[in-house]
């Protein structure tokens, strides 16, 4: 389930963004933002643990980019807070690959799954409000 919802995140973010870019005019830079959410989710599927820190980074450099340059504010704040939920659910699968047989992983990734949608479901209701605010 956690993996299902991290491949989520990560589309959700890239798409954010590239369609934010895309709307500003940046077709371009659109383009290789959504070649970076295929690469990431190649990432994903290697195993480059590496490339999550430099990803969620680049993810937050283009929210900046594009609040700087008055682009929707609504997809840039999607795009950045679903980057930071990709890390945070890719450092809680390594977390979970650590524990011992004993431990309820079922359990610990429900309740974590829930914490992560309650604040998903808040970002998107900010999202939104931001969008209409523009």
């Amino acid at each position: 389930m956690i993996l299902f919802v991290l491949i989520v995140c990560i589309i959700v973010s890239t798409g954010s963004f590239t369609w934010g870019y895309w709307q500003a005019g940046y077709e371009e830079a659109a383009r290789w933002i959504a070649t970076f959410g295929v690469f990431w989710l190649a990432a994903h599927w290697r195993k480059w643990k590496w490339f999550f820190a430099p990803a969620v980074f680049l993810t937050l450099f283009l929210a900046v980019f594009g609040v700087w340059y008055e682009f929707v504010p609504g997809l840039m704040f999607n795009g950045a807070v679903f980057a930071l939920f990709a890390w945070d659910l890719t450092e809680f699968r390594q977390k979970l690959k650590l524990l011992s047989p004993r431990e309820d992983a079922k359990g610990m990734s429900r309740r974590h799954l829930v914490r992560v949608g309650f604040l998903a479901a808040g970002a998107v209701l900010i999202a939104f409000v931001l969008g209409i605010a523009q």
